[in-house]
C-alpha cells in the first residue's frame, strides 16, 4: 500500500466534506497500480528464488513459472499499470487550476 499513497492523497485532495465523483475515479486507479505493483514484485520475487509458487495440494505440487511466463505476465502487468497511470493524470490534469502544474504521462 505504501507505494500508492502519494497517489492517493493527491487524488482525496480534489475533494472537500464529501468525497468527488473525480476522487473516487482517481482511487480507482491507484487500486489498479497498487494490484500491479503487487503482482510484479511477486513476480520478481519468483523470478529471483525468494518465493516459492503457491497453488497445488496443501502447497505440494505447485509447477513455477518458467522466465518466459513471468516474463509475459510482467509486460501484461506493465501495460496495465501504464494504462492506468495514464487514467489517473487524465482524471488529476481535468479541471486542474492554471496555477498548478499537470502531471506527465506515460
Amino acid at each position: 500500500k505504501s507505494q500508492t499513497v502519494a497517489a492517493e492523497l493527491w487524488a482525496a485532495s480534489f475533494s472537500d466534506n464529501s468525497i468527488s465523483a473525480k476522487t473516487k475515479k482517481m482511487k480507482e486507479q491507484t487500486e489498479v497500480l497498487r494490484e500491479v505493483v503487487d503482482g510484479m514484485n511477486a513476480a520478481a520475487k519468483l523470478a529471483l528464488g525468494e518465493e516459492k509458487p503457491n497453488g497445488g495440494f496443501f502447497g505440494f505440487g505447485a509447477k513455477a513459472p518458467s522466465q518466459l511466463e513471468l516474463a509475459k505476465e510482467v509486460r501484461e502487468l506493465y501495460m496495465k499499470g501504464g494504462n492506468a497511470w495514464n487514467q489517473y493524470v487524465f482524471l488529476s490534469n481535468d479541471d486542474l487550476p492554471v496555477q498548478l502544474k499537470r502531471l506527465p504521462y506515460l
